[in-house]
């Protein structure tokens, strides 16, 4: 029968040769992994009101129209604008630019 006999060195390169298979498929691995990027935040638009003022009169108006108005009866830069309405009195009460006061019809 023949014997077979290993060296310390082959002892010692076969260890060597699964460390290198090792990093090879972490590498591997590495290089097929894909990097997830955060997901695109929406963009916040803008949210215009949609509403009809409504008196007892069936008669209505849109928030355009009474914007409009306003827009109309103001001349100068509308930074901000608070628009009250009383559909009873047929009135839409605004404050420009936190100073400038004043009313317009609705109807």
């Amino acid at each position: 029968m023949a014997r077979t006999t290993t060296t310390k060195k082959e002892t010692a390169a076969a260890p060597a040769a699964e460390k290198k298979t090792v990093r090879k498929t972490a590498a591997a691995a590495a290089e097929k992994k894909v990097v997830k990027k955060a997901p695109a935040k929406p963009r916040k638009k803008k949210v215009v009101p949609n509403f009809v003022i409504q008196s007892s009169a069936d008669q209505s108006v849109t928030y355009d129209a009474v914007l409009e108005k306003v827009n109309a009866a103001f001349d100068g830069e509308v930074t901000s604008v608070d628009i009250y309405v009383k559909a009873d009195e047929g009135k839409a009460y605004y404050v420009i630019n936190g100073d400038v006061t004043g009313d317009v019809d609705l109807f």
